[in-house]
């Protein structure tokens, strides 16, 4: 019988951090809207309910994976090549800077600029067109849920303030 040459098990306890703090943040968040109005906490629990079934299909994918072998979890070679590192050092000043911005800029444009920026660092200047096309359906989607259906008091740049302007004048 000749011998099968199988890849090694993917580490995937570095994909399960984002889902982790995730779970840990909507529970949180769960709890301290309670003084809030109403829509507010409806469009908390519908997006907390939304996060969790997303995390856990990714957990069952994830369990299916590990009990085929082709994944595993492990805490050896978490610290990986210098061009990733430098990757993630990138998104989390990004992050922060989106944070930084999101007051002055708006959530909107804010929102486009991050994501835009973010698919071009983690694929390659190539995929701009993509990037802007995910970044501008992305924006454009929170602008509509967040702010025009659920009226969440997120910051308001310029885009908000044209946008609410030509709704106010036009109507």
């Amino acid at each position: 019988m000749p011998l099968i040459n199988r890849e090694p098990a993917r580490n995937v306890l570095p994909d399960l951090i984002i889902p982790a703090l995730a779970v840990a943040f909507a529970i949180y968040y769960l709890t301290t809207i309670t003084e809030v109005p109403w829509i507010s906490q409806a469009s908390a629990v519908f997006v907390t309910c939304l996060l969790f079934l997303s995390i856990a299909a990714f957990a069952v994918r994830t369990v299916r994976r590990i009990r085929k072998g082709t994944e595993a979890v492990h805490f050896e070679h978490l610290v990986s090549d210098v061009p990733t590192q430098v990757k993630r050092i990138i998104l989390l000043a990004m992050t922060v800077g989106y944070v930084l911005l999101l007051d002055p800029l708006g959530f909107t444009l804010t929102t486009f600029v991050f994501l835009f920026c973010a698919i071009i660092l983690l694929s390659s200047v190539a995929n701009w067109r993509t990037a802007a096309i995910v970044a501008a359906s992305c924006s454009v989607a929170g602008y509509v849920i967040f702010i025009y259906f659920f009226q969440t008091r997120f910051p308001k740049g310029f885009i908000e303030n044209t946008i609410e302007g030509i709704l106010r004048h036009g109507a």
